[in-house]
């Protein structure tokens, strides 16, 4: 089978043998031997390409979640065997809480769970957990799908901020109708949709700049270029430190969950029961006003 996935990666007899340290003939021999026990072809060959029938594609896909049951499997056995959590365990972290509270922490956690292989990215983005073999998602503040264990971080809030410089420019908007008329540094990855306030009130804005990164549009709002709706938590340092200005305070919606999220069927995976430890202990969100 991993052969198999590594030669549909690969696209190539050559490439998969070259990924896999294997002469060309043992690729083609143990690919030979799998359609042979499966009774069907897989692949489509040529002498310029590789094509997957509809039995591969049905099959990539099998092999691909049954390996990674047996992965996981492998790795409870062996934490068993060995007394201690081991085996790769995939993390996909908000970019600001990932920098901010995992990294500078993650001695902690490789210190107490020395044979695990973390690997750790660090997007703004909400994966496909089981076509990504994704073990943990840390730091949304969106809904997961019904197949996966949600667990509450901690409480945030969107805030409307932007630097004094911009307000002294543009003017201080006091209703969110005056909104409409400022200026939005919006993130990239989000659909463009309004900004959304108390009681269902929806604000259209013009975005003027669109960033990737949320540490990104804090920049640009301090150095002016207008008004950013973060969550409150990326922003409160610099509101408190008169860098930026908190905006429609009364307008702001209610505060919504943080969360991590993890399939159910990795719920008795040691080394992730060990980082889902770890990173709430890290995760220490500011605390938030009393909601108005």
């Amino acid at each position: 089978m991993r052969t198999f996935l590594v030669l549909c990666d690969a696209g190539s007899i050559a490439g998969a043998a070259r990924r896999l340290g294997l002469s060309a003939p043992a690729v083609s021999k143990q690919l030979a031997a799998l359609e042979g026990s499966l009774e069907v072809s897989l692949l489509e060959r040529s002498t310029r390409r590789m094509v997957l029938t509809p039995a591969g594609q049905l099959f990539r896909r099998h092999a691909t979640e049954t390996l990674r049951l047996l992965d996981e499997r492998e790795s409870r056995c062996l934490s068993l065997m060995r007394g201690e959590p081991s085996g790769t365990l995939r993390v996909v972290a908000a970019r600001w809480l990932g920098e901010t509270c995992l990294v500078p922490r993650l001695d902690d956690f490789l210190k107490v769970c020395p044979g695990v292989e973390l690997q750790l990215e660090l997007a703004e983005r909400f994966p496909d957990m089981e076509r990504e073999e994704i073990d943990l998602i840390f730091g949304m503040s969106m809904p997961g799908s019904n197949g996966m264990v949600r667990r509450t971080l901690g409480m945030t809030a969107y805030w409307l901020c932007a630097a004094p410089d911009y307000l002294a420019r543009h003017g201080v908007p006091e209703t969110p109708d005056q909104l409409a008329g400022h200026r939005l540094i919006g993130h990239s990855e989000r659909p463009m949709e309004p900004v959304l306030l108390r009681d269902g009130r929806q604000v259209e804005m013009r975005p003027m700049l669109r960033l990737n990164d949320t540490k990104a549009m804090i920049t640009a709002a301090r150095q002016g270029l207008g008004i950013a709706w973060l969550h409150h938590y990326m922003v409160c340092e610099a509101v408190a430190g008169g860098e930026l200005c908190r905006l429609l305070s009364d307008w702001e919606r209610p505060p919504l969950d943080l969360s991590l999220f993890y399939r159910a069927s990795g719920r008795g995976l040691p080394s992730l029961r060990h980082f889902i430890d770890f990173a709430v202990a890290a995760c220490q969100l500011p605390a938030l006003e009393p909601d108005r």
